[in-house]
C-alpha cells in the first residue's frame, strides 16, 4: 500500500488477509497456548535492550514538549484526531519549501522519521459514555510512564504539550515500522526475544486496566533484533474492570519471576514519587485503582483471566 502524501489523510494501512472474528480467536486459543509456552520454555526470556540510551530519551523528550510543530497529515481511520507532525527545530523548513526543493510534494519517505511524532489534541477526542471528557490524551501520557517506570519502554516516549498547533494533547515519538506486522503476525511467527515482549505486553495491559489492545495497536520495528512498541493508550486506566484485548493465551499462567519483580518495583514508585506523578495526569480514583492491580497481580502471579463479558476489543485489527 503506498503511503499518503503530506497534508492528505493518512490512512493507516489494514493487514493483508481477512478479519478473524472473537469465534475465530477462540478455536485457536489453544494451539496459540501451546506454541507460546513452549517457545518461552525452550529460551531464556531476556530483557529486550533499549533502543535508545537514557540521556538520548530525555534529549527525546525535551524535543517533544519544545520544538516547534508542523502538521503532516491526519490519521484517517483513527476514531479520534490523530495527527502526524514535524518537529522543525532540526530543519525550519516549512513542508512549501520542502515541495519546492524537492521539485515535488514530499512524501513521508522524504521525512526523517526522528522528526515525526504523533499529536492528539484533546478538542478533537469524541465523548465516551464511560470515560470522563477530554482526558484520553492524559492516559497516553500516563502508559508511557508506567511503562517506562517497569523499565520495559514499550511505549513510545509520550508527553503532555500544552501548546500544540490545535492546543493541549499527547505528543508521542514515531516509530518507524513493519506495516505489514500487528499482534497476530508476530505471535504466528514466533520469534523468541518478540514473543517475551508480547508477554510483557500481556502484563503491562492487565495493569493499566487497557480497555482496547487490537492487534494493529502493537507495532513492529525490525531489528535485529525487532523491537516491539505498543500505541492508543487513550481508554485506559478506569478504575471499574475494563480489559479488552486480543491476547488471553496466556490467562491462568504463572507470571515469570522477572516480570514480577519490575511489577514490585512498579509498586514500590507508587507509594512515593511516581504516585504523585501519575496524580498530575490520573485522578485520585484512578491512581488507587492502579495500585489494586499491580498488587493483585503481585499476590495470585498469573496473567489475568477475562471479567468482562465481550474481552475482545472490536475491530480486531
Amino acid at each position: 500500500m503506498a503511503r499518503p502524501r503530506p497534508g492528505s489523510s493518512a490512512r493507516l494501512p489494514r493487514p493483508r488477509g481477512g478479519r478473524a472474528g472473537p469465534s475465530d480467536l477462540r478455536a485457536v486459543r489453544s494451539s496459540h497456548r501451546a506454541r507460546w509456552r513452549a517457545r518461552l520454555s525452550r529460551h531464556q526470556r531476556a530483557r529486550q535492550a533499549v533502543t535508545l540510551t537514557v540521556d538520548e530519551l530525555t534529549v527525546l523528550a525535551d524535543r517533544l514538549l519544545t520544538a516547534p510543530i508542523e502538521v503532516v497529515g491526519r490519521f484517517g481511520d483513527a476514531s479520534n484526531a490523530t495527527l502526524l507532525v514535524r518537529l522543525t527545530d532540526r530543519d525550519p523548513r516549512s513542508l512549501t519549501e520542502l515541495a519546492e526543493a524537492l521539485g515535488r510534494d514530499p512524501e513521508l519517505d522524504d521525512l526523517e522519521p526522528e522528526d515525526l511524532a504523533v499529536y492528539k489534541p484533546q478538542r478533537g477526542e469524541r465523548p465516551l459514555w464511560d470515560f470522563p471528557d477530554g482526558t484520553l490524551h492524559r492516559r497516553e501520557v500516563a502508559a508511557h510512564e508506567v511503562s517506562a517506570a517497569l523499565g520495559w519502554d514499550q511505549v513510545p516516549t509520550t508527553v503532555l504539550r500544552t501548546d500544540g498547533p490545535f492546543g493541549v494533547g499527547s505528543l508521542q515519538r514515531y516509530v518507524a515500522h513493519d506495516l505489514e506486522q500487528h499482534y497476530f503476525t508476530l505471535l504466528e511467527q514466533g520469534d523468541t526475544e518478540v514473543v517475551a515482549q508480547l508477554e510483557a505486553m500481556v502484563v503491562f495491559d492487565a495493569l493499566i486496566e487497557n480497555a482496547d489492545r487490537k492487534a494493529g495497536h502493537v507495532l513492529c520495528a525490525p531489528g535485529p533484533p525487532d523491537r516491539v512498541w505498543l500505541i492508543d493508550h487513550g481508554v485506559t486506566f478506569h478504575t471499574e474492570a475494563k480489559l479488552r484485548t486480543v491476547a488471553w493465551e496466556l490467562a491462568g499462567d504463572e507470571v515469570p519471576p522477572r516480570l514480577l519483580a519490575d511489577v514490585d518495583r512498579l509498586r514500590e514508585g507508587l507509594a512515593g514519587g511516581f504516585g504523585a506523578r501519575l496524580a498530575t495526569l490520573l485522578t485520585e480514583e484512578e491512581v488507587l485503582a492502579l495500585e489494586a492491580r499491580v498488587v493483585t497481580l503481585l499476590e495470585q502471579g498469573t496473567f489475568p483471566h477475562p471479567s468482562v463479558r465481550h474481552p475482545y476489543p472490536w475491530p480486531l485489527l
